[in-house]
C-alpha cells in the first residue's frame, strides 16, 4: 500500500492538477488524452475528478492526500461493433466500484473516439491496456488495481493478465469479467489466473455460449467466483441494477 507523505504530496498534488485541469478543459465529455502505443488514448476517470467538474479545485489535495488509492481500470467490448466506454455495462461497472470508494479509469480502445490508431485484432488493444494500467499506477501511486472488461473487454484483460505474468512484476490485484467471449476468442492459454477473479455471466447471451463459459470456467486450475443470473442477456438489458449490486457484493 501506498502512503502519502509529506515530501510526496506536491508531486502527486501537480499530477493531480494536471489531469484535473485537462478534464475540465474537455468538461463536456469528462475525458483526458494520455500517450499510448498507437497515439493518444481517451480515459475518463472518476468519481474524484467529479467533484471538480465545476472548477472545484480546492478538493484536489483531498484525493492527492488519500491514504490509500483503489483503482479499477475497465475495457470497453468489441470496436467493430459499437463498443465504447459509453457502453451501457461499462458505466455501470463504474458505478458500482465508484460506490466501493475506487478511482474508476474507462478508456477507448485505439481507433475508437478520440483515441488514435486502428483495431488490431485484441493484440494492440492488449498494447492500450497496459499503457492505462501503467499510467494510472504512476499517476494515483497506488498499488491496488483491478482490471475488468466487459465482452471483448475481458477477453483483453485476461489475456493481458496471462502475458503480464511473464513478462512483469506489476501486477492487477483483481479481476472483473463479464461475459467473456469464450469461443469467440482463443482462451485455451489462459488457464492460471492466481489473484481474485469475479465472473458475471447472463443465462440468456446471444452472443457467446453461456454453457461454453460456464463450462471452459469450471475446468481451470484456479476457478473465478461465477455470479450467474440466468434471464440476463449479453448486454444485461433489464437487469443492469442487479449488475451494479453484484460487484458492489464482490468487490
Amino acid at each position: 500500500m501506498y502512503f502519502a507523505t509529506k515530501s510526496g504530496e506536491s508531486a502527486v498534488s501537480f499530477q493531480f492538477s494536471q489531469i484535473i485541469k485537462s478534464l475540465v478543459l474537455n468538461k463536456r465529455n469528462k475525458t483526458t488524452l494520455i500517450n499510448g502505443p498507437a497515439g493518444n488514448l481517451e480515459v475518463r476517470v472518476k468519481p474524484q475528478v467529479d467533484a471538480v467538474e465545476e472548477g472545484d479545485l480546492g478538493k484536489l489535495g483531498e484525493v492527492a492526500k488519500a491514504e490509500v488509492v483503489k483503482v479499477v481500470v475497465i475495457s470497453h467490448p468489441h470496436p467493430l461493433y459499437g463498443g465504447t466506454m459509453d457502453n451501457k455495462v461499462v458505466t455501470t461497472l463504474e458505478r458500482a466500484f465508484a460506490k466501493r470508494g475506487y478511482v474508476t479509469i474507462a478508456y477507448n480502445f485505439r481507433g475508437v473516439g478520440l483515441s488514435e490508431g486502428e483495431y488490431d485484432s485484441g493484440v494492440g488493444e492488449q498494447q492500450d491496456l497496459a499503457a492505462v494500467f501503467n499510467w494510472a499506477k504512476d499517476t494515483f501511486n497506488s498499488e491496488y488495481l483491478v482490471l475488468a472488461g466487459f465482452s471483448f473487454g475481458s477477453y483483453v484483460s485476461l489475456k493481458s493478465y496471462m502475458s503480464w505474468k511473464e513478462l512483469f512484476s506489476c501486477q492487477p490485484q483483481a479481476i472483473c469479467t463479464v461475459a467473456p467471449p469464450v469461443g469467440l476468442y482463443d482462451f485455451s492459454k489462459i488457464d492460471d489466473i492466481d489473484v481474485p477473479w469475479m465472473l458475471i455471466q447472463g443465462g440468456q447471451d446471444e452472443v457467446v455460449s453461456a454453457k461454453e463459459i460456464l463450462d471452459w470456467s469450471m475446468g481451470l486450475k484456479n476457478k473465478p467466483d461465477v455470479y450467474w443470473r440466468e434471464a440476463a442477456s449479453h448486454f444485461f438489458h433489464g437487469e443492469l441494477v442487479w449488475l451494479r449490486n453484484v460487484v458492489d457484493l464482490g468487490f
